[in-house]
C-alpha cells in the first residue's frame, strides 16, 4: 500500500511539490517560532541571572526601558545625583551598590559611535563574566581605559598601549583588555568614574546604580525604601524579566496567529490535492472497488497518501527551519526588546517532535474528507464516468 501511495503522489509531481512546499514553509514558521520563544526566555534568564545585579536605580521615566539601555550598554538622556549612590550604599541590606555613568562618542569618520563607561572597582562583583587578558590590570591612575574584546580590536591595541580619544582631547594607557564574553561589555571602552564624569561634563551625576542585596528574599522591603531616592526609581531583574517575556508572549500571540494561518493554509493545499486526486482517479478507484477492494482499504489508501505527503513536508519545514533559522534571528534581533547574546532559537527535540507531529495531524485531517469521499464510490458507477 506505502509504494502504491507513493506511485500515485509522483504522478502530479508539480502539484505535490507546491503541496509540500506549503507544508514545509507552515511546519517551518512554527518550529522558528517555538524554537525562538524557548530560547530567548532560557537566554534572558540565564544573562539577567549571570549579572549579579537583583535591582538597578535609575532615573526617574520608564523604569524598564531605562533598566533594560543600561543593562544592553545604551545612554540615557537623564542622570541620577551622585548622593543616590551614597543612599544605596547606606542601605544596610544591599550588598554591593555599583554606579555607571555612560555616554556616547560619535565617529562620524569613520561610520559608528563608541560607549564609553564610567565604573568603580564595587561593579567586578557584578560582572562575574569578566576575565582579563594576561597583563591586565584595574585602573592604575585617571588616565587608564580597560577595553572590551570587540573595541580592542577595532582599535587595534593590547595592554600598554596609548590611546588617544580625539572627540574628548585625553590619551590614555590601555591598563586591561577583558576576554570576549558574547555581551555588550565586548564593545565598550570603561573609564574611571572621576574621569568619565570630567570628560562628558556631568560633575557628581551617575547614569545608574546598580545593586546586589545580601539576601535577595528582601529586594520588596528595600525597594520600597529606595523609591522614596529624590529624581529616581528602582526597578528589579524579576520585574524586567517578567515584564519582557510579558511582551515577547504578546509578539508571540501574533506570530502563533500567523503560524495558524499558515497551518490552515498547508491543510487546504493538502485537502485540495487529495480531493483532486480523487476526482481523477475515479474510474482507477471504481475499478479496485469492482476487484474487491473494500471501503476501508481505499479509505487507508487515500489516508496514506495523506499522511505521506504530510510527512514529507513535514520534515523538510524542520530542515528549512534548521537552515534558515539563523537569519530569522538576525531579524527578529532587530525588534525583541532586551535580545539575550545567546543564540535565539532553541530547536530542540522536543521543539521538532511537535512541530513535525502538527503538521501530520493537519494533513491527515485535511486529508479525511477525500479519502472517506473516495471510499463511498459505487465501483459501477465509477467505471462508467468518462
Amino acid at each position: 500500500m506505502l509504494s502504491l501511495a507513493l506511485s500515485n503522489l509522483t504522478r502530479r509531481r508539480l502539484r505535490t511539490a507546491l503541496t509540500l512546499l506549503g507544508v514545509a514553509i507552515s511546519v517551518g514558521v512554527l518550529a522558528c517560532l517555538l524554537a525562538f520563544g524557548k530560547g530567548y526566555e532560557a537566554g534572558l534568564g540565564r544573562e539577567l541571572n549571570g549579572m549579579g545585579i537583583q535591582m538597578m536605580l535609575v532615573p526617574l521615566g520608564c523604569p524598564y526601558d531605562a533598566a533594560a539601555r543600561v543593562l544592553k550598554g545604551k545612554t540615557l538622556e537623564v542622570s541620577l545625583p551622585a548622593n543616590s549612590l551614597n543612599i544605596a550604599r547606606q542601605e544596610g541590606k544591599v550588598e554591593v551598590a555599583a554606579p555607571l555613568l555612560m555616554a556616547t562618542l560619535p565617529r562620524p569618520a569613520e561610520g559608528r559611535t563608541d560607549l564609553w563607561v564610567g565604573i568603580d572597582e564595587s561593579v567586578r562583583p557584578l560582572k562575574p563574566w569578566w576575565k582579563m587578558t594576561t597583563g591586565s590590570r584595574w585602573f592604575p591612575d585617571a588616565n587608564s581605559v580597560i577595553l572590551g574584546a570587540e573595541a580592542a580590536a577595532t582599535e587595534l591595541r593590547q595592554v600598554g598601549d596609548t590611546f588617544f580619544s580625539p572627540e574628548t582631547g585625553r590619551k590614555f594607557t590601555v591598563c586591561g583588555v577583558l576576554e570576549r564574553s558574547g555581551t555588550s561589555d565586548d564593545s565598550q571602552f570603561f573609564v574611571p568614574l572621576a574621569t568619565a564624569q570630567e570628560m562628558f561634563h556631568q560633575p557628581n551625576r551617575i547614569t545608574a546604580v546598580a545593586i546586589r542585596l545580601k539576601d535577595p528574599t528582601q529586594i520588596t522591603e528595600v525597594s520600597t525604601r529606595l523609591q522614596q531616592v529624590p529624581g529616581a526609581q528602582v526597578v528589579t531583574m524579576a520585574e524586567m524579566m517578567g515584564t519582557f517575556l510579558n511582551l515577547v508572549g504578546s509578539v508571540r500571540t501574533l506570530v502563533s496567529a500567523i503560524a495558524i494561518v499558515a497551518l490552515c493554509i498547508s491543510g487546504l493545499s493538502v485537502f485540495n490535492t487529495m480531493l483532486s486526486a480523487v476526482l481523477e482517479r475515479t474510474r482507477e478507484l471504481g475499478v479496485l472497488r469492482a476487484v474487491g477492494a473494500s471501503r476501508s482499504q481505499v479509505f487507508c489508501l487515500l489516508s496514506v497518501e495523506a499522511i505521506l505527503l504530510t510527512t514529507l513536508g513535514s520534515t523538510l519545514g524542520v530542515v528549512l527551519a534548521l537552515a534558515t533559522g539563523r537569519f530569522v534571528e538576525m531579524g527578529v534581533r532587530l525588534f525583541v526588546p532586551m535580545a539575550p547574546a545567546d543564540t535565539l532559537l532553541n530547536l530542540s527535540r522536543e521543539v521538532i517532535q511537535q512541530c513535525f507531529m502538527v503538521g501530520v495531524v493537519v494533513g491527515l485531517g485535511a486529508g479525511l474528507y477525500p479519502a472517506w469521499q473516495a471510499s463511498r464510490l459505487q465501483p459501477v458507477e465509477a467505471i462508467r464516468i468518462d
